[in-house]
């Protein structure tokens, strides 16, 4: 008797994890690029939010630029979808797909706001680098910065 109520046992445990571990799988999502996508158009909503708060820009400055950053990015997941491209093939097409639609911007913007947009690219530019640079840097006993 005891036998069976220790097979019992162990027959109702490992069918409750199971059942648990079927539950807890992640779902797969519906469409598997939709992800990517939203996230895309996010990056060309928070660019423009971005840019409209720096530049103060007028409404007919947003309304031009949507249709421009919206198709920069769809563009830009294009190729970052291309698994066909290295790496460093990959970040050469998005450069040149960047250096395309750059004058676009430009052409809706003051002559004041081209300037602070440099200046701010100048900006993101060197605290990316001062990040690398950082993260090269982690773990080297000869670094200058302060302890």
């Amino acid at each position: 008797m005891r036998k069976c109520e220790k097979l019992l046992a162990a027959a109702v445990l490992l069918t409750g994890s199971v059942a648990l571990a079927q539950d807890s799988a992640p779902a797969a999502p519906a469409q598997p690029g939709a992800r990517y996508e939203q996230r895309r158009r996010d990056q060309a909503e928070d660019r423009l939010r971005r840019m409209s708060k720096e530049l103060n820009l007028t409404d007919d400055q947003k309304e031009k630029l949507k249709p421009i950053l919206q198709d920069e990015a769809q563009q830009m997941k294009t190729v970052q979808a291309d698994t066909s491209l290295t790496s460093q093939q990959r970040r050469k097409k998005m450069r040149g797909i960047h250096r395309t639609f750059e004058p676009q911007v430009q052409a809706v913007l003051t002559p004041e706001q081209r300037d602070k947009l440099k200046s701010m690219k100048h900006e993101a530019r060197d605290r990316h680098q001062r990040r690398r640079r950082g993260a090269a840097g982690m773990g080297n006993a000869d670094s200058n910065d302060p302890q």
